[in-house]
């Protein structure tokens, strides 16, 4: 008898448009400058979302560690939404968590060897250097904090650039990620962007969906 992989593909729509719905919602009230604990809890609710897809559409270590990295995730929005002493040192912590469980789950099905490893990491690493030049000098006395977060999500990113497969939009998803996170850096150490906090959202609820969707895509 030959057993499949679990293939939980057929999804409906629902819980993607869901998803959409969700994360608009708080980009746009966030826009606004509508503040209050519950917004904490929307914050997270998208991210709770992709949770239950994966739950769904995934299987094996690779669910279990994207579960894990999207609770990590979810986490962080909700440290980094409520006002507390440190606050950020602890919203950057669950997320270093989530850069590192999503950085393990990549790497175990990456290859380094091939042209198209190559094309994509050599980009990666010279964002990086050039990003640690502009910014880890500014941070003070976060930059060992800081640094140790770079290289996590680069290495969530170079594991993605080299994973094997069709692995096009999880690479996607892991450059929008960085993307995000710069936009925070650059915001928060260098200098205040125009409507940061609306590209920093939606730069970051569409990196996560496209990890999520890139991990399925990798196990099709």
């Amino acid at each position: 008898m030959i057993v499949n992989a679990p293939t939980a593909h057929q999804s409906s729509p629902f819980l993607p448009c869901t998803f959409v719905l969700c994360a608009a919602l708080f980009v746009l009230l966030d826009g606004l400058g509508v503040t209050g604990l519950w917004m904490a809890s929307l914050k997270a609710l998208p991210i709770a979302i992709l949770a239950q897809l994966a739950l769904r559409q995934l299987y094996g270590l690779s669910r279990s560690l994207t579960l894990a990295a999207l609770a990590f995730s979810a986490l962080g929005d909700v440290l980094l939404e409520i006002t507390f002493t440190h606050h950020f040192i602890f919203g950057l912590g669950a997320f270093l968590l989530a850069q590192l469980l999503y950085a393990a789950n990549f790497l175990r099905h990456a290859d380094f060897r091939n042209r198209r490893s190559l094309m994509r990491i050599l980009p990666v690493i010279l964002c990086a250097l050039v990003l640690a030049r502009l910014i880890l000098p500014v941070t003070g006395e976060l930059a060992p904090a800081v640094l140790f977060y770079l290289l996590a999500i680069v290495a969530m990113a170079l594991g993605a650039a080299a994973h094997r497969g069709n692995s096009g939009l999880l690479f996607t998803g892991a450059i929008t990620f960085m993307l995000s996170d710069t936009l925070i850096a650059l915001n928060k150490f260098v200098t205040p962007l125009p409507l940061a906090d609306t590209a920093i959202m939606l730069t970051y609820y569409s990196a996560q969906f496209a990890i999520l969707y890139g991990i399925r895509r990798t196990q099709a």
